[in-house]
């Protein structure tokens, strides 16, 4: 349960306060808001993605001391832009699932959507998204799972749920009529194989490196993190991330089969964050294990 006193206090907080559950990745942060009674006063310094998954009645003042009743339908996203300030008080069924990014990510992003973004004019509201809404339920599974194991923390799932994420939301931005994936599909017609080619080029020259960050393979196709992994996926048929992982368990499994190397030296080896993870990996791709691989 959030502090109730935050609401209250003529000294909002720059962000939302620290949860039991989230999880960071540079300026990136992924935070899962508990159900239950929750109470914000906040003025952002950051970007804020809010997925909400269920039906619910908020009170709430955005950039404003006047409170108003607001009923939010299940499954949808709103962006609050840096400097909103917030005053929410609501009962929530369901978990939910916020992202923060600092001004330096949200302006690369913005820098290369090709359309002329003035956030300081946008006036946060939810708009439904189902894909959003799943997206924000995965993190919510990584995040709580993530905390729970008490293990190092896989960067490049934050990340890739993040971009998920952010995707929607700049697609949301960006589109003049509301059509998310009409402007998805926008992103994907302007001719990007050769981007999309370079990005694979280094992703493939660094496969196995664990610290490769996928707004390095973005950089590398001269798009945005949000964008390219929208991009990547309608042209190559999946996601950045599950590419990345199909390959280090390609990589994995001819160490398996043709090595003797201990199976956690092989997890290393192949960019995994952990033996458990390259197992799971490994199975989702292949069916089986990697000990069963080696028998």
């Amino acid at each position: 349960m959030l502090d109730k006193h935050a609401i209250k206090s003529h000294r909002p907080t720059p962000r939302v306060i620290t949860m039991p559950h989230e999880l960071v990745a540079g300026d990136i942060r992924l935070i899962l808001l508990p159900p239950g009674r929750c109470e914000l006063h906040v003025k952002l310094e950051v970007n804020m993605f809010d997925v909400n998954l269920n039906t619910v009645r908020h009170k709430m003042a955005v950039n404003s001391d006047q409170m108003k009743v607001e009923d939010v339908p299940a499954e949808t996203l709103q962006f609050g832009p840096s400097g909103t300030e917030y005053r929410v008080a609501v009962d929530n069924q369901l978990p939910g699932c916020i992202l923060e990014m600092g001004d330096a990510t949200m302006a690369d992003w913005i820098e290369r959507q090709d359309r002329d973004l003035k956030l300081g004019e946008h006036i946060p509201q939810y708009h439904r998204d189902r894909t959003a809404a799943d997206l924000g339920r995965a993190a919510i599974r990584y995040t709580m799972q993530a905390s729970g194991a008490g293990t190092s923390v896989d960067q490049l799932t934050v990340e890739a749920l993040a971009l998920g994420i952010a995707a929607r939301g700049m697609a949301q931005l960006s589109s003049p009529d509301g059509n998310i994936n009409a402007e998805i599909n926008r992103w994907a017609r302007k001719g990007r194989q050769a981007e999309i080619e370079r990005a694979i080029d280094l992703l493939e020259a660094r496969l196995t490196d664990s610290t490769l960050k996928i707004d390095e393979l973005a950089s590398a196709a001269c798009l945005s993190s949000s964008q390219f992994s929208s991009i990547f996926k309608s042209m190559v048929g999946e996601t950045p991330y599950s590419f990345i992982l199909r390959r280090r368990a390609e990589f994995a499994r001819d160490l398996i089969i043709g090595t003797r190397t201990p199976l956690a030296h092989i997890a290393h080896d192949a960019g995994f964050s952990s033996q458990a993870h390259m197992t799971v990996v490994i199975r989702r791709v292949f069916g089986t294990t990697p000990a069963a691989m080696r028998d």
